[in-house]
């Protein structure tokens, strides 16, 4: 409002250009929408409310947002294959983790196979081709979360087909850079960076083990996680966490400015935002729009296991940390 009242003040330094005229009431109207919006949308999207296509909560364009979930940096896919059947081919500018709901397989990337089973979860590095083969007894079904960045920053791009000779030699070409610079300036840390990266991509494993990774009793409850901060991995989109809960047993109660997006893998029961009650069950999707204070409660007779994705930089760097309001039912001190 203050650069409003500026603007009206001094009319002779504002461009008169409607290209160039920035509409500061728009704007405000519209993050009021886009609220209003979030406040309506369910909470918990069951599979029949899935959107048409690829991405259950929308396309990755983010002109999409808020049309089926209350997200707007984070969505998700599924890939579903029949015993010995393969998927297409395909190679992303973006990195992609996947976790394997159910079923076996193998993931082939650049001709290197990497096999797979229930609990996995798959890496996926940038600009790497890709396919996935069910082993020819079982199928197998993953889950993909994806974050919705990539179009803003012009990077929302995939081959299928032929490559972009272009684009190959660029990456091909950054891939090559091995040797560590000695870090005199703040500069040489930039570029140290790539070959840290580099070295990552070529040490670091392509297939997590869900039996490598170990439970934690924390304040919010029984955790394992696959992906974190500290985690060296090719993959650096999002952080990938699972969460049990016994029957009759609540999670903490946590709240944080960044988003958040569960899959219920096994069990029903119910979320607590702000004190409203959104029940789910295995197969559902969970959103946690920003700054919303939420609560896993397991009401059903089995144990509910929920995989939970957000933003791995925005939430650790950008957006702040986590703030415990108040403890799992089964937190020992």
């Amino acid at each position: 409002m203050a650069e409003m009242k500026r603007e009206r003040e001094h009319p002779k330094k504002q461009e008169t250009s409607a290209e160039n005229y920035y509409d500061y009431e728009a704007r405000f109207v519209k993050q009021k929408r886009e609220q209003e919006r979030i406040n309506v949308l369910p909470r918990v999207i069951k599979p029949a409310m899935f959107a048409k296509g690829e991405f259950a909560l929308g396309d990755m364009r983010v002109f999409s947002r808020y049309t089926v979930a209350p997200l707007s940096s984070l969505t998700c896919g599924f890939v579903e294959l029949k015993p010995g059947a393969q998927s297409d081919l395909k190679r992303m500018i973006p990195s992609a983790i996947v976790y394997i709901l159910d079923g076996s397989g193998e993931s082939i990337q650049e001709n290197a196979r990497f096999s797979f089973k229930t609990g996995d979860v798959v890496i996926i590095p940038p600009y790497t081709t890709y396919q996935f083969v069910a082993n020819s007894d079982e199928g197998f079904r993953a889950w993909l979360p994806q974050v919705r960045i990539w179009h803003g920053q012009g990077l929302l791009w995939r081959e299928q087909l032929e490559a972009d000779r272009e684009r190959e030699a660029i990456f091909q070409a950054r891939r090559r850079v091995t040797i560590t610079p000695a870090t005199r300036t703040r500069y040489d840390w930039f570029l140290a960076r790539l070959a840290e990266e580099n070295r990552i991509e070529r040490e670091a494993p392509r297939v997590i083990r869900g039996t490598d990774c170990s439970w934690e009793s924390t304040r919010q409850g029984k955790l394992k996680f696959y992906i974190s901060r500290w985690t060296e991995v090719a993959a650096a989109a999002l952080d990938l966490m699972m969460q049990e809960i016994r029957p009759g047993e609540h999670s903490g109660e946590h709240r944080h400015i960044f988003e958040e997006l569960l899959l219920v893998v096994k069990g029903r029961g119910y979320d607590l935002h702000e004190g409203t009650r959104h029940p789910w069950e295995a197969g559902d999707l969970i959103c946690i729009p920003p700054m919303i204070s939420h609560q896993h409660v397991n009401d059903g007779t089995d144990t509910a296991q929920l995989i939970s994705v957000w933003s791995r930089q925005p939430g650790h760097e950008y957006l702040g940390g986590i703030e415990q309001i108040s403890d799992a039912s089964d937190w020992i001190r």
